[in-house]
């Protein structure tokens, strides 16, 4: 519209003949045209809208409504130390906008503004720190061609009509394998979002994959895809509305896959954001009892709401919708993932297992655990993941719900009240490898992966999961996946539900010892930068505890069952 009229403008000014004039109408109208997307050129949902377009070699590349393809953003700010003036070239857009700017420096105790302009030569892969004060992490808040985002960006996405600048410290910044994220804080509001990027060229950890793994690239790949597609999903949002399962919203994300050349890959996700300035943690493991029940109670909730037969499934656009934009077969770990490491795990065990030497070595499964899971590594994978298999997908059916697919404790977000006595509230996020599978191996995973061994040992683990089944089994009624309790426990019942939790153990063992362990790095429960450090990795991955806890109960599964 603005093209459209800027041309008319100009050709009413020049006094263009009625030729000339037509002729500029139309080159004006074209130009507007290039400035609009194509009804089919993003998906908008009320939470969501996921930007997407093609480019010359077929792959989606990115564009945003809201700024034309190749206008350069406007300047980028963030908040430091020092002074409480609003420096030369900070974009105001008024005085009142200046003095609640100094305003809001002062309440928070930061007074020094630094700016980046789009034309910067900033690096893409470091923070700022001008020594006066906090780094911030500029190389993170840039679009998808590395240009910095402009306030605007965040504005529009949070409805905020009054920001004109916004921070992004480095503290509050995480910097993954296979992603970089950081808070993003508008000022003079205060208000925040959690901006995500990633640009598989830039991270090393893709570049590793390229040339070990390059199937396990196209899957990362595809998981950014999958991620978008359920947080715009009318699944998302009715599992949110009516089993109160708290998932933080997506705002706005960008897709630009790249199948043929999949490290040329870049995403970026705005999403709501649940800062610790409104009460929210995360813990370095689950140790709390009520913490660890609550995580369970969210999970019960996710896999009773969507169980086969439940009453999701009546509405067919939803369940439609959802079929399509998930994995047919959830969970990261599983075999048809990592097609090698069946026959890995005795050689593995070997050298693996002496980072945990003096724990280890004490118990009589110290010379032969890894052989004895191997022998039986190929019938559990495809046993705790049956949808990947078509042979075994028909008669598991029965049992088929979608499931998170990376419960660790780093994906729940955690918010008590003030009262003891409070409810607490629990944030589930990243949704990159959920999909369908079996309620017991989503639990497996997170039993392994995020609780602390002193809450699992002396009989814990037991206690835990039949908390869970009672909670699954009190919201399959809830949901309409079965009449009443006596026909949830007889289609569903506890005995099933365990020898499926143990099938679901024992492949995660075979990919702890045939491959996560080769990152294990053990952290003392009073290290505090360890701690930090380590927050994003599984428990097996950085609590001996919890590794030797592993270890033993595989063991005593493989026992079991005569293994």
């Amino acid at each position: 519209t603005v093209a459209l009229f800027s041309g008319l403008v100009f050709a009413t000014m020049t006094f263009l003949s009625p030729t000339h004039l037509a002729i500029a109408c139309s080159a004006a109208a074209a130009a507007a045209a290039a400035c609009a997307p194509s009804a089919d050129a993003f998906l908008v949902r009320p939470q969501l809208a996921v930007r997407r377009t093609t480019n010359q070699r077929g792959n989606a590349a990115p564009f945003s409504p809201r700024f034309c393809p190749g206008r350069m953003p406007m300047p980028y700010h963030a908040v430091r130390e020092d002074t409480t003036t609003v420096p030369e070239g900070m974009v105001v857009a008024s005085k009142r906008d200046e003095l609640n700017t100094k305003k809001f420096l002062e309440e928070m105790g930061k007074n020094h503004f630094s700016t980046l302009n789009a034309g910067t030569s900033q690096t893409e892969h470091e923070p700022t720190n001008d020594g006066e004060g906090l780094a911030e992490c500029v190389d993170i808040v840039r679009d998808l061609n590395g240009r910095p985002l402009p306030v605007q960006y965040f504005a529009e996405a949070l409805d905020v009509d009054d920001a004109v600048a916004y921070t992004c410290p480095e503290s509050e910044a995480f910097r993954g394998l296979m992603s970089n994220a950081c808070r993003v804080r508008l000022i003079p509001g205060g208000q925040t979002a959690f901006y995500k990027r990633i640009i598989f060229e830039n991270l090393d950890h893709a570049k590793e994959k390229l040339k070990s793994a390059p199937y396990k690239l196209i899957s990362d790949s595809k998981s950014y895809e999958v991620v978008a597609a359920f947080l715009s999903s009318k699944a998302c949002q009715m599992v949110s509305e009516e089993a109160g399962v708290r998932i933080p919203k997506c705002l706005d994300a960008r897709l630009e896959p790249n199948k043929a050349n999949p490290i040329e890959s870049k995403f970026s996700f705005l999403l709501e954001d649940l800062p610790p300035s409104d009460g929210w943690y995360q813990r370095w493991l689950l140790q709390d009892m009520k913490e660890c029940e609550a995580a369970l109670t969210t999970l019960a909730k996710i896999h009773a709401y969507f169980w086969n037969g439940s009453s999701f499934w009546n509405d067919a656009d939803a369940a439609r919708e959802l079929e399509e934009g998930v994995w047919e077969s959830s969970d990261y770990v599983q075999m048809k993932r990592n097609p090698t490491h069946c026959a890995m795990v005795a050689k593995k065990w070997e050298t693996e297992r002496l980072k945990c030497k003096e724990e280890l070595s004490a118990f009589d499964y110290w010379d032969n655990l890894g052989s004895r899971l191997e022998a039986v590594a190929v019938d559990v994978g495809l046993r705790a993941h049956p949808f990947a298999d078509d042979a075994l997908s028909e008669s598991y059916q029965k049992y088929r719900t979608y499931c998170h697919g990376d419960p660790k404790q780093a994906n729940f977000l955690i918010r008590r009240g003030t009262a003891p006595d409070s409810e607490i509230q629990l944030g589930l996020i990243d949704f990159q490898w959920a999909g369908f599978g079996l309620a017991a191996c989503d639990v497996a995973h997170y039993m392994t992966s995020a609780v602390h061994a002193d809450r699992l040992v002396d009989g814990g683990e037991d206690v835990l999961l039949r908390y869970y089944y009672d909670e699954l089994q009190k919201y399959l009624v809830e949901f309409g996946a079965f009449p009443n309790a006596n026909a949830a426990i007889q289609n569903y019942s506890y005995s099933t539900f365990m020898e499926q939790y143990d099938t679901g153990f024992l492949d995660i063992c075979r990919f702890v010892i045939a491959y996560a362990w080769s990152r294990f790095e053990p952290v003392e429960d009073d290290d505090e930068e360890g701690r930090i450090r380590t927050m994003n990795k599984n428990s097996y991955n950085k609590s001996v505890p919890n590794a030797v806890w592993l270890m033993t109960r595989c063991d005593e599964i493989l026992k079991s069952r005569g293994a």
